[in-house]
């Protein structure tokens, strides 16, 4: 006879047990419930450039009739993952994934043509790109080095499609992205809201790109918590498991030759660890596809992931056998997925509306102008539209632009969520600048620039730069735009400055000058989209000469007064003023000396020119230069004159060699890339220089013209631009130059 207390027990037991099953069973309308047959999971881990290796998969399953009904996946397998449950045929994922920059897509946030015309002038400053914020007295530091612009708009692209499913149940295939909870380190699945924005949180490498907050969670990627997600397939109903393990295996012990190696190791444990883990809940009806790479594809390295395509196919037709139980008529599985009957045409909306969340305290009619060209009731046109989210990214007061498609009723329109900078709006820039080129001609200068942005609605901005070395300076300017789009500008600015200037003749130096100068200049312009500017004004300065080196007689005069009229108009297109690759840069600019009202030693007028286009086919790139400079009326003084000479003006002589009241230089410099290295690219060119100075503008010709040329290497470093080269000009002239700096 059993006793009443152990028959309750049982009792509740079996009631506990059966309220369990139901609570994993399937909802009716699931996957699991829709399939006479068993609902196949496949499970994409993280890997990187690896990734490639899962559309080889999905390829080979495809050939071989294989259904895939649920999908999870982690990074670069929530990437794959998510388009092919988009809809996406694996022809167009791997379109995609050929097409993209991912240099580009890691390393900057905009095309640098697209920035602003104020902040494109930042590069003239020699100041490192990297700004941390200054805030309090305390340095403040983005979450990311990059905080994911150019991703974000890639992955906003591919899915808009299925833009309008907010749950992931509802793509044509279930589908699950994983990321990491930085703050506790769990696992979160996401299976819900916006499909760009999950696949963004999965991918996104500590410390590279900036996390992503979805419902008040901070982001990673989900490699950290759940590479090889299996669990997650199987709470999504799956009965049978195909997983693909494409993460790093550990180094051995000889590879664990550095620091880096070191940090490297310890990630990749962590990571084993959890897909050892989800390795448990393998039944034995799953399978595990692990395939094989050679030592040159690490998770780094993206530009090369079309190339593990066909390693991820060929480790899935080697299963093959174990595979055939699994198949499905080909007619059955285009009834269950339409989509591999071919893509869809996916017919963009009418945007009827445009919102904007803008959460700074920039007037909303600075950001609306970049908006102009998106037009209400037309078909969503994706580039234009791409095209003023980076404009206004470009502007570098904020963390992220993103837009999305949104309903209002039955209206379809468009909603910009503007993200203001964490880290902002003070910030700090550095910059360097060395040059020699002989032992007579070496200069060197460390710069700190402090910038104040957005100090009114309107977007005005103030910045201070001190210069220490052998060139010391210290400058200051305001940039106030003004009217209710901010067009328009005022730009005061005071520049004190002392600089070398060294009088050559046939290649022997006669004296070194110290030339001081204290400069106010009050100027006005406008800002012309982002490519360009028109400002005129006025500028008053005093300074004096002093001979350093040389006859303290060879300065007619120690003291003089400048005071001038000018207007310039200036271009910039260039995708880099390092090493440029497309665009144009140049400027047009008339300035007039007048005793009368501004106090000048002396009355003359100088028209100046300069300008450079850049063009590449593949790794090659031809950046032709024009310079022009004339005195048209009267004669410049010393501190006037135009100077010529140095590394790619007019190789062989030294900086600045030449000097005289009329200039003219035309050059060609070519070079190839030398390395696929993302951080240091290098560059190997040749120059070809062509001009000379006058004294006097009928005197101007080819025949009194110089030619010159050079051989260079060059690498763009975290601190700027580094080259060395050597050059030679007529009259067997010739140096030996390294420079760090821009060029262009």
């Amino acid at each position: 006879m059993s006793h009443p207390k152990l028959g309750r027990f049982a009792l509740i037991s079996c009631l506990a047990l059966t309220l369990d099953a139901l609570a994993q069973e399937p909802d009716p309308t699931s996957v699991a419930a829709a399939r006479s047959r068993p609902v196949i999971g496949l499970v994409l881990s993280g890997g990187g450039a690896r990734g490639g290796a899962h559309l080889g998969v999905l390829r080979a399953l495809e050939e071989l009739g294989v259904p895939v009904d649920v999908i999870a996946g982690t990074s670069i397998g929530a990437i794959i993952g998510g388009f092919y449950a988009s809809g996406m045929s694996v022809d167009e994922i791997q379109q995609v994934i050929e097409s993209i920059d991912w240099d580009a897509a890691f390393l900057g946030d905009t095309p640098r043509e697209l920035l602003s015309f104020r902040r494109k002038r930042d590069d003239d400053l020699f100041l490192v790109d990297q700004k941390p914020g200054l805030n309090d007295g305390q340095f403040e530091f983005p979450l990311g080095v990059v905080q994911g612009q150019v991703i974000d708009l890639i992955l906003v692209e591919q899915t808009l499609p299925v833009a309008h499913i907010r749950d992931f149940d509802d793509l044509p295939i279930p589908f699950r992205a994983v990321a990491t909870d930085i703050t506790t380190g769990d696992a979160v699945v996401l299976g819900s809201g916006n499909l760009a924005m999950a696949i963004r949180a999965s991918m996104s490498v500590p410390a590279v790109l900036a996390p992503i907050d979805i419902d008040g969670q901070l982001l990673v990627d989900g490699g950290v918590a759940m590479n090889l997600p299996i669990e997650v397939a199987l709470q999504m109903g799956a009965d049978v498991i195909i997983a693909v393990d494409i993460s790093e295996p550990l180094a051995p012990r000889e590879e664990l030759t550095s620091v880096l190696a070191i940090t490297g190791q310890l990630t990749n444990i962590l990571i084993r660890r959890g897909v050892e883990e989800q390795l448990r809940n393998m039944g034995r009806d799953d399978l595990l596809i692990v395939p094989e790479f050679s030592g040159e594809y690490g998770a780094a390295g993206l530009a090369r992931m079309a190339e593990t395509i066909v390693i991820g196919y060929d480790a899935t037709m080697g299963h093959a056998l174990a595979l055939q139980a699994h198949t499905v008529d080909a007619e059955d599985r285009l009834a269950e997925q339409p989509m591999l009957a071919g893509p869809t045409q996916f017919d963009p909306p009418i945007i009827e509306f445009l919102r904007l969340s803008n959460n700074s305290n920039i007037s909303d009619a600075v950001i609306e102008r970049h908006l102009r060209g998106i037009e209400v009731g037309q078909p969503l046109d994706v580039a234009t539209v791409e095209e003023a989210v980076n404009k206004i990214y470009g502007m570098e007061l904020y963390q992220n632009v993103r837009y999305e498609l949104i309903t209002d009723g039955d209206r379809t329109g468009l909603e910009f969520r503007l993200d203001e900078r964490a880290w902002g709006p003070n910030y700090l820039q550095m910059g360097l600048e060395f040059n020699e080129s002989a032992d007579e001609d070496v200069t060197f200068g460390l710069s700190v620039s402090y910038l104040r942005t957005r100090i009114n609605e309107l977007n005005g901005e103030w910045r201070a730069t001190v210069v220490l070395g052998n060139e010391p300076a210290l400058f200051a300017d305001l940039h106030q735009p003004f009217w209710r789009e901010g067009r328009f500008f005022v730009a005061p600015s005071i520049r004190l400055e002392s600089k070398l200037v060294n009088v050559f003749d046939n290649g022997e130096r006669l004296a070194e000058l110290r030339l001081r100068e204290s400069t106010l200049e009050l100027a006005a312009g406008r800002e012309i989209g982002t490519w360009g500017e028109v400002r005129a004004g006025v500028r008053r300065g005093t300074g004096d000469l002093e001979v350093k080196v040389g006859d303290p007689g060879f300065v007619p005069a120690e003291n003089f007064d400048d005071g001038e009229y000018f207007v310039r108009f200036a271009v910039d297109t260039l995708d880099d003023l390092a090493f440029p690759r497309s665009g144009t840069i140049g400027s047009l600019e008339w300035r007039g000396s007048r005793p009368d009202g501004l106090g000048a030693d002396a009355k003359f007028d100088q028209i100046s020119f300069t300008g450079a286009y850049a063009k590449t086919w593949d790794r090659y790139t031809l950046v032709t230069r024009f310079r022009y400079g004339a005195t048209t009326s009267g004669v410049a003084p010393v501190s006037g004159l135009y100077r010529l000479g140095g590394f790619l003006d007019l190789s062989g002589f030294n900086r600045n060699e030449l000097s005289g009241q009329n200039v003219a230089r035309i050059a060609t410099v070519f070079y190839r890339r030398m390395n696929d290295f993302a951080f240091l690219p290098a560059f190997a060119g040749v120059s070809l220089e062509f001009g000379n100075v006058w004294d006097d503008r009928s005197d101007i010709s080819a025949r009194g013209s110089i030619l010159g040329g050079s051989a260079w290497v060059g690498v763009d470093t975290p601190v700027g631009p580094i080259y060395a080269g050597y050059g030679r000009a007529e009259n067997n002239r010739s140096a030996f130059y390294v420079f760090l700096g821009r060029l262009f």
